[in-house]
């Protein structure tokens, strides 16, 4: 994907989630407005009842003084309108005289100058009632602020789920664009390694058979000898190489299946160091064998087991700086079997020890970077251990090597 497609995809969305918060806000606030404006209402419509109500019953019983007045009875009524009219909350009640400027009944005598600003005031002149005077019922709601809010919570909690979606489907992109990114470079780079690796053995491979074609090296059998071997060894690498290609792509299958059998592990070693020892001296270096594990059977695949040898050892000796030093033992645990493969290269750093058996990853400190190779075959080993269901480990420090063990359970 090219960058300015990324780019115009980035911004899009951006624009996209923060359009919808500023909507969103602008809907919960006109949400909340409508909501303020329905409590408005409803608290008229209620206390217009209560008036009428009032009115009416005070014409009938012609009541004289103020303190005839039921204030009991006023809040009652006033409390049953209002949840008529869908408001379940109950306010300080106080019928206000507004020639004496003064209460003559307040439901809380604290709460007197809250109800003296509050705004709703309604007339109230019940006949025959005294003073004289203009009498108001004035309500004050100490919760109407918290009625207001639950009522545009649930708008307040779908605005906020909405946001949150959009925020994460963002997120998730901008990695799913990084993740894509990654793979794309982990292609190429995996493509580039894998044709140097195979272009190595195949030019040593034409240039060992063009000598063979020399008539004094075909008559000397030293030279003769040396190049079959040289073009056996070379071979056979490449044989590994596909064969660790095509048996890691078969095990990304979830069907795939390991063919097990009684084998003795101290054996395949031995070959698979043996097929090592002419690469290892042309480098000056060489490989122990320490094989105490008796019995050495083990039930497994002989294929996978082999390769995953191959690719251990030829791992320690493509990061080994110098002359290559590789140690291969067998130990016997009561039912475990210890397989270790160490080397005394140039290790691994601990931000990189995490992420070597990832598939296509490579070290990519000090000069490990120029090491051929195409970060498929420490992912191919802890394939074919979990396979087993055997247990890898990695012990490494930066410049003292890397010790691997793999501990399989005997069954």
């Amino acid at each position: 994907m090219k960058r300015w497609f990324r780019v115009i995809i980035i911004s899009v969305f951006a624009v996209a989630a923060v359009s919808l918060v500023l909507i969103q806000f602008y809907q919960t606030r006109r949400t909340f407005s409508i909501n303020d404006n329905m409590f408005n209402v409803g608290v008229s419509n209620a206390m217009e009842s209560v008036i009428k109500q009032l009115t009416e019953e005070t014409s009938q019983t012609a009541i004289l003084p103020a303190t005839a007045f039921s204030y009991h009875d006023l809040d009652s009524l006033i409390g049953e309108e209002l949840l008529l009219n869908g408001i379940d909350i109950h306010p300080v009640i106080g019928l206000y005289d507004g020639g004496q400027r003064s209460f003559l009944y307040c439901s809380d005598a604290q709460m007197e100058e809250r109800l003296e600003e509050s705004p709703y005031r309604y007339s109230f002149q019940p006949v025959g009632v005294s003073p004289a005077g203009q009498l108001f019922i004035t309500l004050y709601f100490p919760s109407a602020e918290l009625f207001l809010q639950r009522h545009s919570n649930i708008y307040v909690y779908m605005s906020l789920v909405l946001i949150f979606v959009v925020a994460a489907m963002f997120i998730l992109t901008l990695r799913a664009f990084a993740h894509q990114r990654k793979l794309d470079t982990m292609k190429t780079e995996f493509i580039n390694n894998m044709t140097h690796e195979i272009k190595t053995p195949i030019s040593t491979i034409s240039l060992a058979c063009e000598m063979l074609s020399d008539e004094s090296v075909a008559q000397d059998s030293m030279s003769r000898g040396n190049f079959i071997e040289i073009i056996n060894d070379e071979n056979q690498r490449m044989r590994v190489l596909v064969e660790t290609m095509l048996q890691s792509a078969k095990m990304s299958n979830k069907n795939f299946k390991l063919t097990p059998k009684e084998l003795d592990v101290n054996e395949i070693i031995s070959r698979v160091a043996a097929s090592f020892r002419l690469t290892l001296a042309n480098r000056g270096g060489f490989i122990e064998t320490h094989l105490e594990a008796d019995p050495s059977t083990l039930f497994a695949d002989e294929l996978h087991l082999t390769n995953m040898l191959y690719n251990l050892v030829d791992n320690g000796i493509k990061y080994s700086s110098g002359a290559p030093h590789i140690v291969v033992s067998t130990q016997r645990d009561g039912n475990r079997f210890l397989l270790k493969v160490q080397d005394y290269g140039v290790g691994i750093a601990k931000e990189d020890l995490k992420h070597i058996f990832d598939k296509f990853y490579r070290v990519s400190t000090g000069n490990v970077h120029d090491v051929k190779g195409f970060g498929i075959g420490l992912n191919y080993v802890a394939s074919v251990a979990r396979l087993h269901h055997a247990h890898i480990k990695v012990e490494s420090e930066p410049g003292e090597g890397s010790t691997f063990t793999i501990t399989f359970t005997s069954r």
